[in-house]
């Protein structure tokens, strides 16, 4: 009777061991640094994440006083115009 009781306990808690693994959400995705590059018209815009808490820009070319840039759905804007996405150089 004891061993009887003995592997009920086990496999109950087996089971239960199980349950818990399944139902355990997965850990977060590690971060990976990223980069893009935009062209608007003579404007060459890189905008860099190196790390979880920050964004660079670094725009190249002629800037003009007005220079207005929007992100809408992941597209960049220049002054209301669209802005083609680049391909970085080492991806």
């Amino acid at each position: 009777m004891k061993k009887f009781l003995l592997s009920v306990v086990a496999l109950a808690a087996l089971s239960s061991l199980a349950i818990s693994q399944e139902t355990d959400p997965p850990p977060p995705p590690r971060f990976q640094p990223w980069q893009q590059v935009w062209q608007c018209n003579d404007i060459r815009v890189t905008i860099t994440g190196r790390d979880p808490y920050s964004v660079e820009y670094d725009l190249g070319g002629t800037i003009w006083g007005g220079a207005h840039f929007t992100v809408v759905k992941g597209n960049l804007f220049f002054n209301e115009r669209p802005c083609l996405p680049l391909r970085p150089v080492g991806y």
